[in-house]
């Protein structure tokens, strides 16, 4: 009788436990979200004051512009959408937002303008924040995936209908075309 107690006491333990566990990982994945979330926001932030650094000098290139604001617009309205709508919104925003650095890089009377150096040096780091809000999200996203799928977990969750969460990558232009780098035939490379 007391082994059955015993025995019964432990199996709802390892259950708490296990459940604990399972909302601490979902907990995470949220928190790591939100950090991705209030970086792509300071970038939403800082793109209207980059437009309208350039604008003056980049007058003949409105088309650019007006890509630019719809796709954070776009991105804007997707914030509280499901996380591809987001990513595929970001994207856009991302492929955009490079376009619109190159040409005022390659532009000299933008270039050497002092708030635009400034705005691009805030941009910049709000890209490399991006970048470090996203790995952990997705390193998070990576633990509760895995407490979703290993066993007895995936029991539990199973019965509290968690689902498996989604990880958070930006495709861009840039991204793309490092990853279609052609091979470089070097002197006395043997294949």
């Amino acid at each position: 009788m007391i082994t059955t107690i015993v025995i019964i006491a432990a199996c709802i333990l390892v259950l708490i436990y296990l459940q604990n566990r399972l909302a601490a990982a979902k907990n995470a994945v949220a928190t790591g979200y939100s950090g991705v979330d209030v970086q792509l926001k300071r970038r939403h932030d800082l793109i209207p004051a980059l437009v309208e650094a350039v604008r003056g000098a980049m007058a003949q290139e409105n088309r650019i512009f007006d890509a630019l604001m719809e796709a954070r617009q776009s991105a804007m309205s997707a914030r509280m959408s499901d996380i591809e709508t987001v990513q595929r919104a970001e994207s856009k925003l991302s492929d955009a937002l490079h376009t619109f650095v190159a040409y005022s890089e390659d532009t000299p009377e933008i270039s050497a303008t002092g708030n635009v150096r400034e705005l691009q040096k805030q941009l910049e780091e709000t890209e490399d924040q991006i970048s470090a809000a996203r790995r952990l999200y997705n390193a998070n996203v990576e633990r509760y995936n895995t407490l979703l799928d290993a066993v007895p977990s995936n029991w539990i969750a199973r019965a509290m209908g968690l689902e498996h969460a989604s990880p958070f990558s930006l495709a861009t232009a840039e991204a793309e075309a490092v990853r279609a780098m052609p091979e470089i035939d070097l002197p006395g490379k043997r294949p």
